[in-house]
């Protein structure tokens, strides 16, 4: 029996900083209420409508109320899908709510205030372990996150692992995607964790200055702080995909009870972003007039991070492997406490179902079938 979580205690143990988190408000319910129905006049003149015609003509676009980032690039995938119409396109008539803050998100998801929603990683999954009932049905963004040091320092962390980190300090920001990555990474490389002091601090910003003060050696940075980092005369070392592709950070999800109520619905709801994702890969003018319409990122800044600066990913897919050991790190790590059926939590088959239409449609779209080739890996 699936265990009732306290959604007060959730909330104040999730208000650490956690993948680039917010403290905005939460948002507000979005109405759903749907129109009246159409109704067909029978006349003498014209000939009345088949059963399937009626149906089609009747048909209402099915409301689902979702909520994304537009502070940082994470969630592009809805942003695009929104603005592009493609949720429109698939039946579907979405109240895109932004608000940069996973623990607001989530708890409005809980209270039948929202019905989709994209957040970080660590967040979702914590929620999860504590006895939530959700289910992960896509992906948004991977990877992206850096290790950095002085430039005179570069040197001595060609390679990470315990010989070059034994005895350092490592600045990091506690339950970020980085913070897991890198700790999972050590750990499968036969690391002594103990060995290597784990300075954990408020912020980015706050790693960014311990850096450049010799307070720590190296500092765990993501997305936009890369770039910051580096006109503060910081150095790369590391991109932390370099030493494991593909680790999941935002997922898309609803409750298990949305999902069951109307699975069409949410397969819908894929198959949109998974057509932005398309788009995101073969348009870049366009999807950079569309991100501009709701994103509040500098323009610059917006194109490095979707398309110049590279070691990020916005693959719609739930990938499975990834995430499950991305939890499974959690728990190794002490983040998490375990002890649920992980596998209950995350539903590949309504991404393989929607990628499986579209390409029924394009068969010939490479990113379609790049994604089914990546998908049978990671997917199953």
């Amino acid at each position: 029996m699936k265990r009732r979580i306290v959604i007060t205690l959730l909330t104040t143990a999730l208000t650490v900083s956690l993948a680039a988190c917010g403290n905005k408000t939460a948002v507000a319910p979005a109405d759903n209420s749907s129109t009246d129905a159409v109704t067909v006049a029978d006349t003498a003149t014209e000939e009345a409508p088949s059963s399937e015609e009626a149906s089609e003509e009747t048909k209402e676009p099915v409301a689902l109320r979702a909520v994304a980032y537009n502070s940082i690039v994470a969630h592009l995938d809805s942003v695009i899908a929104k603005e592009a119409g493609y949720y429109e396109e698939e039946g579907l008539d979405v109240t895109m709510n932004y608000n940069n803050s996973n623990p607001d998100n989530i708890q409005a998801l809980l209270e039948d205030k929202l019905d989709l929603v994209s957040a970080g990683s660590t967040a979702v999954l914590n929620f999860i372990d504590q006895g939530a009932d959700i289910v992960i049905i896509g992906g948004q963004m991977t990877e992206g996150v850096a290790l950095y040091s002085l430039p005179e320092r570069a040197d001595e962390f060609k390679e990470i692992n315990e010989a070059s980190l034994a005895g350092k300090k490592v600045g990091v920001t506690r339950m970020q995607t980085g913070d897991i990555a890198l700790r999972k990474i050590l750990k499968d490389q036969g690391a002594d964790l103990s060995k290597i002091e784990f300075v954990e601090l408020d912020s980015p910003a706050t790693i960014i200055e311990a850096v450049k003060k010799g307070e720590v050696d190296i500092g765990s940075l993501y997305m936009t702080f890369r770039e910051t980092a580096e006109l503060q005369g910081l150095t790369p070392v590391c991109h932390l995909d370099e030493l494991w592709p593909g680790y999941t950070c935002c997922r898309l999800f609803t409750t298990r009870d949305k999902l069951n109520a109307n699975r069409d619905a949410y397969v819908a709801a894929v198959k949109a972003n998974i057509k932005a994702y398309s788009l995101i890969q073969q348009d870049r003018e366009k999807t950079l007039e569309l991100a501009k319409h709701v994103m509040e990122i500098e323009d610059d800044v917006l194109t490095s991070q979707v398309y110049d600066y590279g070691h990020l990913g916005l693959n719609p897919s739930p990938d499975v492997k990834n995430i499950t050991k991305f939890y499974e790190a959690m728990v190794e790590i002490g983040y998490a406490q375990g002890g649920i059926d992980f596998s209950e939590h995350v539903d590949a088959s309504l991404y393989i179902e929607a990628l499986d239409e579209l390409l029924a449609e394009e068969p010939d779209n490479e990113v379609y079938k790049q994604l089914k080739t990546e998908s049978d890996q990671n997917n199953k």
